[in-house]
């Protein structure tokens, strides 16, 4: 089983770090082959719209995020980790979910993966920001495991947090569950609903 735990926050060592370094250590425990990926070292462009991708499924943009698109679509888990930014996901966060418009392509190739979310506000925005997650995880037919959050203003702040750090660790848990699970959808949705309707009704 291999889960793949990304990384959005730009600040090393802080709160949204520390949740997801708790969850990495949870996952080894049980078995589970994770791989921790920090966007903050990566280099990775917008998206530039040019939907080269729909005819290849794969994004023309050779950067760092090449490497993790191979991550994801090797995984049985995503886990995404982000602060909360005015009631959403970081940029760095933001810029590889837009990227992986080309993993639809084909067909879904994150489909069927189980994914986890762990969230780390100051005071609110948690609810917005797992909303859009959620969304993001259903259009790609991925199931998912519910989210895990904190709130903490101060570097470190989170360690102090004992329902924070029990939440990722019932996250991992419920992730490993699900993906023994081996859940799937019907191999005739390989695609997204507004896509499968205008394909077979010609709309």
């Amino acid at each position: 089983m291999k889960i793949a735990g990304i990384l959005g926050s730009p600040r090393k060592g802080g709160n949204t770090e520390i949740l997801l370094d708790i969850a990495v250590g949870e996952a080894q425990k049980n078995g589970v082959l994770i791989d921790k990926i920090s966007l903050r070292d990566k280099s990775i462009a917008p998206c530039d719209a040019c939907l080269g991708c729909i005819k290849t499924g794969k994004c023309v943009i050779e950067d760092d995020a090449q490497e993790i698109y191979d991550k994801m679509v090797e995984s049985d888990g995503i886990i995404r980790a982000t602060p909360v930014y005015f009631w959403s996901m970081t940029s760095h966060t933001k810029t590889l979910m837009d990227r992986t418009y080309a993993l639809g392509f084909p067909r879904l190739q994150l489909a069927n993966k189980v994914g986890g979310l762990i969230l780390v506000a100051g005071n609110r925005g948690c609810m917005n920001t797992a909303n859009i997650f959620n969304m993001y995880f259903n259009y790609n037919h991925m199931f998912f495991a519910e989210f895990a959050y904190g709130y903490g203003h101060e570097k470190g702040e989170i360690k102090k947090n004992t329902f924070a750090k029990n939440m990722v660790k019932e996250m991992i848990h419920q992730m490993i569950s699900l993906i023994n699970a081996s859940l799937k959808y019907p191999e005739a949705f390989d695609i997204p609903m507004p896509r499968f309707v205008r394909k077979k009704y010609q709309v």
